[in-house]
């Protein structure tokens, strides 16, 4: 606590509005609950003196021990009188009532700007502190969060009580890069996180009078699409989208609470209307309402009914369960975004042969958006309004926007351009389960017959090996090895790259390694060793791996993780694990107990362990900050496992895989792909691929399964090279195999154009 503060507490310390000549207080009950009310505001007190260094100076914790027992002998004393002089004269009761009254409403009044005065010194950052420290752990938080364990974050309308600092986004530096696993840290710069409070506790109580009162947020995860009362954007995340106040209601992003109106509750003439779009940045919202859309199985089957909002420039599209409470589900169905380069919105007419009901024609209008490169390939959603005047509405306004971004000339956020990698004739496609790409003209491809190498530029295909149902392709260019997953029983085998160009060559397998589920390699000792960690179940096995006339490994190091391994990772000489609801990191080429990736004291982070949540990947943003994907949130932090950053990346739909190709990070779910940058926290582009899944770990290469099965390939338009090069897709199937069984070996024959021959079943 610093000097300036101190006349603050001892002016409120000897504040005496409570006592008259009469009695200061009405009855017993009035009195324990000033008693309460004023424990209540020492004990918030003393954690804001943590928060700006109580603990460093222990002359300021007990000058509020002092405080506390000051304040409750006071209110002991007034009880007393109260107790000796009950009898009132009745004429002096209604001015002696009214008195009290204000002298109340002037107590707490002076309570809650002392208090203020408090807030606003601790958005004051501390100089001689880092802004890391902003995130540290004390001593009373952690106890105060075992105390009262956080609540289920699914829960309807949960509120978790959060502090809205200043500090910066962006991660701060500090001198050490390990940390111990389980010694904390204690920092005088802690914000404080208490516990969940109760939906019923939260709007039961009224805690400072109307005047000069100020909103209290609480950290909210929504269960319907919101939209935030300052911007007018959505709210988009499927857990903690925002922040709501406790009092009034007021909803808004993390990011503008600072911009929102002090005033609780918030005056008629400072609240923005439902609509309200800024032009130049594109965020707010533009226009809401209900149509319909065909359900999931096919426009045979129905029209599923949605919850339509054009918000910063995107469609969203949420699906309403009307056999429940026709409630919107916080799930996007659809994101299309405007600033598409192929958008467009138009009605339907009976030449465009949609098989629907002639009643239903003037009712529908088409919403397109571009799918892959080539312009044949376009994506399309159907939308059924109510009448036709709606439907009017919807395409006038959708067509305004356009209009209104094709003037203002936005700079183009996409990153990635889809295009078609090979010709999706070829019948491997089909069962294609992993890819890797292994110079700018080949890919390796590994499905059910096995292990292909696919020259996009010329029509040939090699069969590697012998080897039957490939699930991963892992290359080890530093080695000059390929390590693949293959067979029902799932063991690791090993090759030379040679094999890759048809040579003949052996394999090795590893025996101990039946029934793993993944792999990674990596380098050590500063790129002198190789090694290849494969997970089974929640066991790791670590190989150094060999490679001279004959290929050899040596395990050097098995790992027991808390839980079955959903992912896993080699960087900086460390191996990221990550399992439900936590990830860890492990030292290869040292002895050492694992570094947890999320702090278990950190309270902030506790919400991730009540409830258990699938681990989708971790990302090493820099040497001291990480980016922790879980299937609801990602989290940001720091190389101790403690938050790095108040902000949090938010899923517009429930993920089904993450991949990251810095700095880029590629979310896949059901109806989409989503592209963030890590570094910004920002969401730049929508790619509208239904069934879509990634085939290598940098989501390059992909397989789209639809009808026709497709072989996909993300090309990053921000490089100046292209890491594959290919023609355009045929529409004749010209890519054929003739095998020659020698041995064990498979080898093929280029196909010249127009002569094809029959299959082999590839």
């Amino acid at each position: 606590m610093s000097k300036d503060r101190a006349p603050l507490f001892c002016r409120m310390n000897n504040y005496k509005p409570l006592q008259d000549a009469s009695g200061s207080i009405k009855d017993e009950k009035d009195a324990q609950d000033m008693i309460l009310e004023e424990n209540k505001e020492v004990e918030s007190l003393r954690n804001s003196s943590l928060v700006t260094g109580a603990r460093k100076m222990p002359g300021a914790m007990e000058r509020l021990d002092k405080l506390r027992m000051s304040a409750v002998l006071k209110l002991e004393s007034a009880l007393d009188r109260e107790r000796i002089s009950r009898k009132i004269p009745p004429e002096a009761a209604p001015v002696s009532l009214t008195w009290k009254r204000k002298a109340r409403e002037k107590y707490q009044s002076d309570l809650w700007l002392e208090i203020e005065h408090l807030n606003k010194g601790l958005m004051q950052p501390d100089p001689s502190s880092s802004s890391l420290a902003l995130f540290n752990t004390t001593t009373n938080a952690v106890a105060q969060c075992e105390a009262d364990p956080v609540e289920n974050v699914f829960e309807q309308d949960l509120k978790i009580k959060f502090y809205i600092g200043s500090g910066s986004t962006s991660p701060s530096s500090h001198s050490g890069d390990e940390a111990d696993p389980v010694k904390i840290t204690d920092s005088a710069h802690l914000p404080v996180h208490t516990p969940t409070i109760k939906r019923r506790d939260c709007h039961n109580r009224t805690l400072f009078p109307t005047k000069n009162k100020t909103h209290r947020f609480f950290l909210t995860s929504f269960t319907a699409p919101t939209k935030c009362h300052q911007c007018t954007s959505l709210m988009v995340g499927l857990v903690r989208q925002g922040c709501s106040c406790d009092v009034c209601g007021f909803s808004c992003h993390t990011t503008c609470v600072e911009k929102a109106p002090r005033a609780c509750p918030v005056p008629l003439h400072q609240k923005r209307g439902t609509f309200c779009l800024d032009p130049q940045k594109g965020m707010g919202t533009a226009y809401e309402g209900h149509v319909w859309i065909p359900k999931k199985a096919g426009m045979k089957k129905g029209w599923q009914r949605v919850l339509a909002i054009v918000c910063d420039f995107k469609l969203f599209l949420y699906h309403v369960d009307e056999e429940k409470d026709s409630k919107p589900n916080v799930v996007a169905s659809h994101v299309i975004d405007l600033r598409d380069g192929a958008f467009s919105v138009s009605s339907v007419w009976p030449s465009d042969f949609i098989p629907v009901k002639r009643r239903e024609m003037p009712r529908i209008f088409k919403v397109t958006a571009s799918q892959l490169s080539t312009p044949s390939d376009r994506y399309s959603v159907l939308v059924l309004a109510d009448n036709e005047n709606e439907k009017s509405e919807w395409v006038g306004v959708l067509s305004e926007l356009h209009e209104v971004l094709r003037k203002s000339h936005p700079r183009d956020r996409s990153v990635y351009a889809p295009k078609e990698a090979c010709d999706r004739h070829l019948p491997l496609i089909k069962t294609t389960q992993t890819a890797a790409i292994i110079d700018h003209k080949r890919i390796a491809l590994g499905n059910e017959e096995g292990l292909f190498v696919v020259h996009v530029t010329i029509d040939e295909i090699v069969r590697v090996g012998d080897m039957k149902k490939i699930h991963q392709i892992e290359l080890i260019p530093h080695g000059q090895m390929v390590a693949v997953i293959s067979g029902r029983s799932r063991h690791v085998c090993l090759f030379p790259m040679s094999a890759l160009d048809g040579q003949k060559t052996d394999v090795h397998k590893l025996a101990e390694t039946r029934g793993c589920q993944t792999m990674a390699s990596g380098t050590v000792c500063q790129g002198a060793q190789t090694c290849l960690c494969v997970a089974r179940k929640s066991q790791v096995f670590c190989y150094e791996l060999f490679q001279s006339q004959k290929m050899s490994h040596r395990k050097f190091r098995e790992l027991q993780t808390p839980a079955n391994v959903q992912w896993m990772a080699v960087c900086s000489e460390q191996l990221c694990v990550g399992f439900q609801s936590g990830f860890l990191r492990y030292p290869l080429r040292r002895e050492g107990a694992p570094c947890r990736m999320l702090h278990a004291h950190d309270p902030t982070l506790s919400f991730i362990a009540h409830q258990p949540v699938d681990a989708l990947c971790a990302i090493e943003i820099s040497s001291i900050e990480y980016l922790l994907c879980f299937k609801s949130i990602g989290i940001y932090t720091d190389s101790r496992g403690l938050r790095s950053r108040p902000t949090e990346l938010m899923w517009p739909a429930v993920p089904t895989y993450c991949r990251y190709k810095a700095p880029y990070l590629s979310v896949y779910s059901e109806n989409a792909v989503d592209v963030f940058d890590v570094n910004s926290v920002e969401w730049i582009q929508t790619i509208p691929l239904k069934k879509v899944r990634p085939l290598n770990s940098e989501g390059s290469l992909n397989i789209l399964l639809l009808e026709t099965v497709r072989l996909i390939y993300f090309k990053n338009k921000k490089t100046d090279g292209d890491e594959l090069v290919f023609p355009g897709p045929s529409e004749n199937p010209q890519k054929q195999v003739t095998r020659h069984v020698c041995g064990k070996r498979l080898s093929s024959s280029r196909v010249p154009r127009g002569k094809a021959k029959p299959s082999s079943g590839l």
